[in-house]
């Protein structure tokens, strides 16, 4: 009987609408959350950025937590490439990576949130999320500049990430290695280090392993295990785009941080823009591991 009861309570709570987003404190800082089939998201309006995807009634986040003392701020980053356009190189413009939103708007289940924007040399990012289902919908806009966006998901060092290589004549591994800190070129004839990385066919699965690492496939959906919790990060809705791309169309990167970057990163990256406005969509799809 307690099972069928269980077993109920997950179907009725898989079966509600998501709810509107509703102001909170999370970690003493002013913020917005949206439940939806089971799932809590929760956006930092003082980092203007998502930062937490937790189960109802558990607390384990999926996504990597930081204080907002060092460069990297946790969660959900976005920003607009080529990284070679920034002055300087690094660290991210400030408008995108660590300031609050200047504007928070809700409309039951959509929260956008406006960067502000003080350095002229860089457009203006705003961001949406909204639950659609069991998938987190978050959305990248801004007009002007020749860019490319990219959605950047920081995870938990444990995490274990799953991807796909594709061999071609071109790509003899079925991936790149992509430039980073000191090596300013991308790689194709170089493998991943085994401390990083196991290749079964195929199948290539990545861990953090305190040696910073940055490889990039053919777009396609990234799997990640943490703990006893999955998370999808798909390719969502693009406009304005052309068929102009980075990385040799390499538009699905992971990143391996070292001692000092305790986190993996997930990413998507868009082609380049077309015109003048441009919007690039990534789906986020946590579920439990079975």
């Amino acid at each position: 009987m307690k099972a069928i009861l269980v077993l109920l309570a997950v179907i009725f709570v898989a079966s509600l609408p998501a709810s509107e987003w509703t102001p909170v404190l999370w970690r003493g800082e002013k913020a917005w959350q949206s439940t939806s089939q089971g799932w809590i998201a929760t956006v930092s309006e003082e980092r203007s950025r998502l930062v937490s995807i937790t189960r109802v009634g558990e607390g384990r986040n999926l996504l990597y937590e930081s204080s907002r003392e060092g460069i990297s701020w946790g969660g959900h980053r976005g920003w607009l490439g080529p990284q070679s356009a920034w002055q300087p190189a690094w660290p991210p413009p400030r408008d995108w990576e660590s300031s609050a939103a200047l504007r928070v708007a809700v409309s039951g289940s959509l929260l956008t949130l406006t960067h502000p924007h003080v350095d002229p040399q860089y457009p203006a990012l705003t961001r949406a999320y909204e639950w659609r289902g069991d998938v987190l919908h978050c959305r990248l806009s801004w007009r002007g500049g020749r860019f490319y966006g990219i959605h950047i998901v920081q995870l938990p060092r444990g995490a274990v990430v799953s991807v796909r290589r594709a061999v071609t004549p071109e790509l003899p591994l079925g991936y790149a290695l992509v430039p980073i800190y000191q090596r300013p070129n991308i790689l194709i004839d170089v493998p991943l280090a085994r401390a990083v990385s196991r290749v079964d066919g195929d199948s290539v699965t990545l861990r953090h392993a305190n040696q910073s690492e940055k490889v990039a496939f053919f777009p396609q959906t990234i799997f990640a295990r943490i703990g006893k919790y999955r998370l999808q990060m798909q390719r969502g809705d693009q406009s304005g785009f052309s068929s102009s791309e980075p990385d040799m169309g390499l538009l699905t990167q992971v990143y391996l941080g070292d001692r000092l970057n305790p986190f993996i990163e997930i990413e998507q990256l868009s082609p380049y823009v077309k015109g003048r406005a441009a919007s690039t969509e990534m789906l986020l799809r946590p579920q439990v591991a079975r």
